[in-house]
């Protein structure tokens, strides 16, 4: 056993200390287990440790409960994962408020270098139209290297993780209880599922008591795990708008479907695009350009079809070779003023072979 892991546990589970803080004393100490043997004294020297809290440091209590909680995961087949772990999922370790421990269920590959992330949120009370415009995405994205993460709830989360192990694409649940509570219970067969290609994670131990909080925070974790969020359905107070904001927050790229203004299912993926909070996605197309997908499957017969001019080949060629490029690099490579670089690439967008995307990117469809 990992001889800091008791005291990590430990830290983590004493009264006032948060995630933030209970990082910021093992950074400061050099490792859990001086932290938990420092006196009052020293414990005062970090910012934002008061007296009540360091005297109450290092109780027996938490370290005897942070053993036991380690012989309930080991007889559960649950991992424990510190921050300080190398394995611990380096997206989330780039947000600052992250878990300073979670624990996992199945088979999650956290930090492959090539697979990418994708979080699909939305209401419980998902439409057709919703519906239809989950199992396209998945399905249209079964071809490349994904996750795909949601909250196991009714609605938009279920289906996700649902179309998700139909296309044999890895899918993880983010969960708000410990893992040996599925809730909802009726999730429990597909959740079950999940644990040969993906899995389940939570912050929540198993003693903790589940609390509408939870829920709550554990769309931070969601963020934070993704490369992009796609909010699809959302009433305007909806928990997937709390979601969108913790990804804007840790700077991940926002997609949300648009809908019929009248609607208030709609309501809330509308406010997220005209606030300049989203994206606008129509369909599965849009995160292919965005993530660069399938730019090597489809270049290689572009010059079959289309004949293009000097400046045109030097920048398809350009974008085949180097991948998606911002407008200024490209200006660069090809010693191209902007002026006459944009109607090149409005030509070619205009010809269906190139895509803008976010933040003055451009791609090869």
């Amino acid at each position: 056993m990992n001889t800091e892991l008791p005291y990590i546990l430990a830290i983590s589970f004493q009264k006032g200390i948060g995630d933030v803080i209970g990082k910021k004393i093992i950074t400061h100490f050099g490792s859990a287990k001086k932290a938990w043997r420092s006196k009052p004294e020293e414990l005062l020297k970090i910012k934002r440790i008061g007296k009540v809290l360091s005297n109450d440091f290092g109780s027996d209590k938490y370290l005897h409960l942070a053993y036991k909680e380690i012989e309930y995961c080991d007889k559960n087949n649950i991992n424990i994962i510190s921050f300080f772990d190398t394995n611990y999922p380096n997206n989330l370790k780039e947000c600052y408020d992250c878990p300073l421990v979670i624990y996992t269920k199945g088979n999650l590959d956290f930090n492959s270098s090539n697979k990418k992330k994708i979080a699909i949120v939305g209401t419980r009370k998902m439409t057709n139209y919703g519906k239809n415009f989950i199992n396209e995405l998945i399905d249209n994205l079964s071809d490349f290297d994904i996750s795909i993460i949601s909250g196991l709830a009714y609605g938009c989360d279920i289906e996700s993780h649902t179309v998700a192990l139909k296309n044999n694409i890895s899918t993880w649940a983010v969960m708000g209880t410990n893992l040996d509570k599925i809730y909802p219970s009726t999730h429990k067969k597909i959740a079950n599922e999940m644990l040969a290609n993906g899995g389940w994670l939570t912050e929540q131990p198993s003693f903790k008591l589940t609390t509408p909080e939870a829920f709550l925070q554990r769309n931070r974790i969601i963020a934070g795990l993704s490369d992009a969020i796609v909010v699809v359905e959302s009433a305007f107070k909806g928990g997937s708008l709390v979601t969108a904001k913790f990804a804007n927050d840790y700077n991940r790229e926002v997609f949300a479907l648009p809908g019929k203004t009248i609607d208030p299912l709609n309501e809330g993926c509308n406010f997220l695009i005209k606030t300049q909070q989203a994206y606008l996605i129509e369909n599965s197309k849009d995160i292919i350009n965005y993530f660069n997908f399938d730019i090597n499957r489809k270049s290689n017969q572009l010059d079959l079809f289309i004949e293009f001019s000097e400046e045109e080949n030097s920048i398809v060629n350009l974008l085949r070779i180097d991948g998606k490029q911002h407008i200024d690099i490209i200006s660069y490579k090809l010693d191209l003023k902007s002026y006459e670089l944009m109607p090149i690439l409005l030509d070619l967008e205009l010809k269906q072979v190139i895509s803008t995307l976010p933040g003055k990117f451009y791609a090869l469809k």
